[in-house]
């Protein structure tokens, strides 16, 4: 599980700059080479093809019975909850995995990873519900916005690499790039989302040997825990269940909630104290006039 081959940022930017989308079909020009990325380069380079419903934001008609805010509620931990915006946190576990794919690897933008945007919300409904999703038109859609909006760093480096490389694109003299090891999905970074492999080799989640684990010890220790002890062992069900896989997703949408968090504290305090120099300079000025004032 993993990348390889080479990146050519230069020429992944020139490709941006001459960017054209059609529809599921993009088109740029590179070193005077016209690049068409037709319906047949995905399938042969990237192994997708055109077919499934074309995810957009005012595109929901072949969804019949999506409805954002429901979908939404069904997806919390706390589904009778009160709901605040369209927030990450507040997901239960296998959508906040999800949305963190989709908000970080399918579909990645620039900023506000922790609230989902009403195409994620798309995404999400049709990934767990399986439906089929033109992945060639969502790329092609991101790839145009994130040459729009400056705040979005360009994606899809290697799979345009890919593309540059299949046109035969002349590479001699272009600065390239290997795939590091960082890009690359690890078996200790499977490790650390919670995932072990099997007697036969096959990925699975942790939680799902611990939940047998757990079963185990639970069908001996339940007795004991009718006596009183039933809400500790809720709670180490819950952190077998979140310990690992949810927790390397929430390390990262928190660590930017803590940010935004840290700046408010932060303006907050300076204007408290710019308000006492204001403060100050009215004492002084109110003196001022006092003395200048005639006395009778």
């Amino acid at each position: 599980m993993g990348l390889t081959g080479n990146i050519y940022p230069d020429l992944v930017k020139v490709f941006f700059t001459n960017l054209k989308v059609h529809d599921d079909k993009i088109e740029s020009r590179v070193k005077g080479v016209r690049m068409w990325v037709s319906s047949f380069k995905w399938q042969v380079v990237a192994g997708l093809n055109c077919e499934g419903i074309k995810i957009g934001k005012r595109n929901t008609e072949e969804l019949d019975d999506y409805n954002k805010i429901t979908f939404y509620r069904s997806c919390l931990r706390n589904p009778q909850g009160i709901m605040r915006g369209f927030q990450v946190g507040c997901l239960s576990l296998i959508p906040r995995l999800i949305a963190f794919i989709i908000v970080w690897i399918l579909t990645p933008r620039g900023h506000n990873h922790a609230v989902l945007h009403e195409e994620d919300l798309i995404l999400m409904y049709c990934i767990i519900n399986r439906v089929k999703v033109n992945w060639a038109y969502v790329i092609g859609e991101q790839m145009e916005k994130a040459k729009r909006l400056v705040d979005y760093r360009l994606p899809y480096v290697v799979l345009i690499s890919k593309f540059i490389q299949n046109f035969q694109i002349p590479l001699e003299g272009e600065s390239v790039e290997p795939v590091k090891q960082n890009y690359e999905v690890s078996k200790s970074t499977l490790h650390k989302i919670g995932l072990t492999q099997d007697n036969n080799g096959q990925w699975v989640s942790q939680g799902d040997v611990e939940n047998e684990e757990q079963k185990t010890k639970g069908a001996v220790a339940e007795g004991v825990g009718m006596a009183g002890n039933n809400t500790t062992m809720g709670e180490a069900v819950t952190r077998s269940d979140f310990s690992r896989i949810e927790q390397i997703v929430i390390d990262k949408l928190d660590h930017l909630t803590n940010e935004q968090r840290n700046n408010h504290e932060f303006y907050i305090a300076r204007f408290q104290h710019l308000d006492l120099q204001i403060e100050g300079v009215q004492d002084q000025l109110a003196t001022m006039v006092a003395w200048n004032e005639p006395h009778e």
